[in-house]
């Protein structure tokens, strides 16, 4: 069933590429365009929803959900997230000056408008989307299996695939394609781990949620060459990746 579930979250996330497509082509309408890229992110949660009486038969869609936000969230759990996203930005701005010279301010949005839109934008457009299906449903079952660590790593490795079609119509070509595809793939399987991580310190689905969109956010704040700040974002959440790995190294591998 959880090979179903995937298999049916790519075609879907596809489907709902070929009608935006074919939105902009003949309607050119902006607007339904947004609210059709916003439903594509959302194709993890629509498929387990459609599956969800295949995958429990037992079970109740509604309680599930709850289930997933029973847990009491810690504050020393959503200050270490915090902490260690904003140290990662902070870390993406000074190498980013220092090895290409590009003055911290101007690497920046520093509108509070601009600042808002782009958080709420990215809240719904990823996070509040997509972690029911990865996390509540692909990860808990991963894990049920293999380790933490590989479980990490085999959700970080579909996550990362299912943006494919992205990666293609990023206008990168050649070599720089390669690196756009290395760096992104791999920052999604570091920020698989660390939210694997943390997560089973507290069990509450708000954490990857927020995990992901502060990920998402801090890099749609950051101005200037996409590919500069990938590269350099991709680094640093791999030496946060490997560092919790080596802290929890038998929970990680062991059960």
């Amino acid at each position: 069933m959880l090979k179903k579930y995937i298999l049916w979250t790519y075609v879907m996330f596809f489907v709902f590429l070929i009608v935006i497509g074919l939105t902009m082509f003949l309607l050119k309408s902006q607007p339904i365009v947004d609210i059709l890229i916003v439903l594509s992110s959302w194709t993890s949660t629509f498929v387990f929803v459609t599956m969800f009486c295949k995958i429990y038969p037992q079970g109740n869609l509604w309680n599930f959900i709850k289930s997933q936000f029973r847990e009491r969230i810690r504050i020393s759990t959503v200050l270490c997230v915090v902490l260690i996203q904003f140290l990662v930005l902070i870390g993406s701005l000074l190498m980013t000056n220092k090895v290409w010279g590009l003055p911290i301010h101007e690497q920046i949005t520093l509108s509070w408008t601009s600042l808002l839109i782009v958080f709420g934008y990215n809240l719904i457009l990823g996070p509040l989307g997509e972690e029911l299906g990865w996390r509540g449903f692909v990860l808990t079952e991963l894990q049920k299996r293999f380790s933490p660590l590989k479980s990490a790593i085999i959700v970080g490795l579909v996550w990362g695939f299912w943006h494919t079609p992205l990666w293609l119509m990023s206008g990168y070509s050649g070599l720089q394609l390669v690196q756009y595809i290395i760096c992104f793939l791999g920052a999604i399987v570091a920020i698989s781990i660390i939210i694997t991580a943390i997560y089973n310190l507290n069990h509450n689905l708000i954490i990857p949620i927020m995990i992901h969109q502060l990920f998402n956010y801090f890099m749609g704040i950051q101005v200037g060459n996409v590919l500069n700040i990938l590269t350099v974002t991709f680094v640093l959440y791999l030496i946060v990746a490997v560092v919790l790995v080596l802290v929890n190294y038998k929970k990680c591998l062991y059960r």
